[in-house]
């Protein structure tokens, strides 16, 4: 699949006979990139799922492919009936990429309100953990904030994975939060 020009992207998210690793090296081998970002913001949730999939693996590929499309990406986020496949495709994008400036409040406040929604995909939850823990760490008062709210969810999930992500973040902010000065 990966010498074939021209994919069309399309026809190959009809099926689910896809291997989303394999597509995205085609994807980016054929510079289809832009088409495939349509497909991902489509209004067909399959489709939607789907495109956002392989975008992901072209995200592992080659990150700086994407960059052009951050924005369009946590745009996306404001549409209020994304399927969670979408959301957490989206977010586990931003776990490791910096999130542009002029959308780190945004970005910040969407994943406050992902990480404290029990009803929300484990996964969603905690990828926008990372990214909440990525954007506070310059802020000790947002820090702060993450790890009162870390303490709450640690006391009422029932989830052991959630439990342990959480442990594993306020690790992070121990670690991030600036040290007192002995005397």
């Amino acid at each position: 699949m990966v010498a074939e020009k021209n994919i069309n992207l399309s026809q190959a998210f009809e099926t689910r006979d896809f291997k989303a690793p394999e597509l995205a090296k085609a994807v980016l081998l054929n510079h289809q990139e832009k088409e495939l970002l349509g497909l991902a913001l489509d209004s067909d949730q399959v489709i939607s799922n789907r495109a956002m999939w392989v975008l992901n693996h072209c995200a592992d590929l080659d990150a700086n492919r994407i960059k052009p499309f951050q924005e369009k990406l946590i745009s996306h986020l404001k549409n209020k009936h994304l399927h969670s496949g979408v959301v957490r495709s989206i977010l586990r994008m931003f776990r490791e990429q910096p999130i542009p400036k002029t959308l780190e409040s945004f970005m910040l406040d969407k994943c406050f309100n992902y990480l404290k929604n029990p009803a929300e995909a484990i996964a969603v939850r905690v990828f926008a953990m990372t990214i909440v823990l990525n954007i506070s760490k310059p802020y000790p008062e947002l820090l702060n904030e993450l790890s009162i709210i870390l303490h709450h969810i640690n006391a009422n999930e029932e989830s052991p994975a959630m439990r342990a992500r959480v442990r594993h973040t306020l690790k992070e902010i121990q670690k991030t939060k600036p040290k007192p000065n002995k005397l």
